[in-house]
């Protein structure tokens, strides 16, 4: 059981996992309320024709939101692995300029799917996910409830281990998070 505990892979990921369960209860879904809802996006856009715009799919989006809900219920790995590859099919290949209609649901999924990434384990995926998203979305976050910003939070689950105490102190995150985070490196330090 020693060698267990001690191998900093298995550590890593344990502490990734004791993580996403904190701040699963500010990305969990349901039906009718995308598990991401504020975005910084503080002036609408001038109205612009929806069909100028390449649009996502809708059916696309329920079959990625109900393998989502499926996913919360079941919370197996495969599963949320499975819903992050489908959310990020429906944003794929599609361009969200400023003003596109779509930007803020697009943003939600691709962030959805950092999150299920991690939450099925798939850290490397997650972190090109994450990459990907803030190419996409440049000057935008997303906020959890605790108003935790989505693209900080994110980095300091997948980065962890390459974070100063000086970083992690000045990025937007949970308490619980925080603090998790700094008792992991605490003991992989001494």
């Amino acid at each position: 059981m020693r060698y267990f505990l001690s191998n900093p892979h298995t550590l890593k990921v344990l502490t990734v996992l004791f993580a996403t369960a904190i701040i699963s209860g500010c990305s969990s879904t349901t039906k009718s309320e995308p598990s991401l809802p504020i975005s910084n996006n503080s002036h609408h856009a001038p109205y612009i024709p929806t069909d100028y715009y390449q649009s996502m799919e809708d059916a696309c989006e329920t079959q990625a939101m109900d393998m989502d809900s499926f996913a919360q219920q079941s919370g197996q790995a495969a599963q949320y692995l499975a819903s992050a590859k489908a959310m990020l099919r429906c944003v794929s290949g599609i361009q969200f300029p400023k003003g596109h209609p779509e930007a803020d649901k697009a943003l939600r999924l691709m962030a959805m799917s950092v999150i299920n990434l991690i939450k099925g384990g798939d850290i490397d995926a997650a972190q090109a996910a994450l990459r990907k998203t803030q190419s996409k979305f440049p000057d935008k976050d997303l906020y959890f409830a605790d108003y935790s910003s989505f693209f900080d939070t994110a980095t300091a689950l997948l980065e962890q281990q390459k974070l100063t105490r000086h970083q992690l102190a000045a990025l937007n995150i949970s308490a619980d998070l925080r603090t998790e985070i700094e008792r992991q490196q605490y003991w992989l330090s001494h």
